[in-house]
């Protein structure tokens, strides 16, 4: 980790998937980060406060009748003295690193998407295939590279405008969505034809534009995408598509069809991405 020297002590706000995975790496690396989790009982935001580096990585969960919740993340922010470079890990839509940087001049904001699989989040943080670090001010370019000096190597790396960042880690979450209802659908036509979908679905992976993940139609125990981070990010995006007034129609019909799959679990699946059962929204 040639470039840590630029930066005398790292803090970690939110150590959950993210953040914990975020932690083994600079924990195998011989640094000890400073750690603040209320939620865990973990440091506190005075112990966090005294780095110059500050990873956040709180829940942005999508609420009932607001949609996508970024509140967690602006406290976080709001609670940070001095001057800093704060990376933003939690997933959050296009504008929202400029926003902070217009509200908080004082320090540099990044953003840098994650790209982990629950089941396997040290192992993917530790040997990822991109890694793509935002900036909300071309002036804050130096801190992006030395930040994406920091972390693991990959095979694809990337400065860019945050916006950019930020749209790639919702592309992602939502290609991926489409993928599983493509399976899905693929497996409804097997049935109705009479065949295997497993023998369509390996044929299908094996062509290397395609490949394997997320075609597994009854992966987790259930049909449709779920988890954390498909179902609030695809719904978030949709979101602000639709203010924007330039809508993702494919996206709109999977988000249908995984309705129409899912049903009442989609609130389940919400709340796992950080909001209560009580105040997320499924359609």
């Amino acid at each position: 980790m040639p470039e840590s020297a630029k930066f005398e002590r790292i803090g970690i706000i939110g150590v959950g998937v993210v953040g914990g995975a975020l932690r083994a790496f600079l924990e195998k690396d011989g640094l000890r980060p400073l750690l603040y989790d209320p939620g865990l009982g973990l440091g506190s935001l005075a112990d966090v406060d005294s780095a110059d580096l500050v990873f956040a990585c709180v829940p942005t969960p999508y609420r009932a009748g607001t949609g996508f919740d970024a509140d967690a993340l602006y406290e976080t922010v709001a609670g940070l003295s001095g001057s800093k470079t704060i990376v933003i890990k939690s997933t959050v839509l296009p504008g929202t690193t400029d926003g902070l940087q217009d509200q908080y001049p004082q320090h540099r904001l990044l953003f840098n998407p994650e790209f982990l699989r629950e089941s396997s989040a040290v192992e993917d943080f530790l040997r990822p295939d991109r890694q793509i670090v935002g900036f909300a001010r071309q002036w804050h370019r130096p801190a992006a590279e030395a930040v994406l000096r920091l972390l693991p190597r990959a095979p694809y790396e990337a400065v860019v405008p945050s916006r950019s960042a930020e749209l790639i880690k919702y592309a992602t979450n939502s290609f991926l969505a489409l993928k599983v209802i493509f399976g899905n659908e693929l497996f409804d036509l097997s049935r109705a034809l009479g065949i295997e979908y497993e023998d369509v679905r390996d044929g299908l992976a094996a062509d290397l534009r395609v490949g394997p993940s997320h075609l597994d139609v009854h992966d987790a125990g259930y049909r449709g995408y779920g988890g954390k981070c498909l179902p609030k990010d695809t719904m978030a995006l949709l979101d602000l598509a639709r203010e924007l007034e330039a809508p993702l129609r494919l996206l709109e019909a999977a988000h249908e069809v995984n309705l129409s799959l899912r049903g009442e679990s989609i609130l389940d699946d919400l709340a796992k991405g950080g909001a209560p059962a009580s105040e997320v929204l499924a359609a």
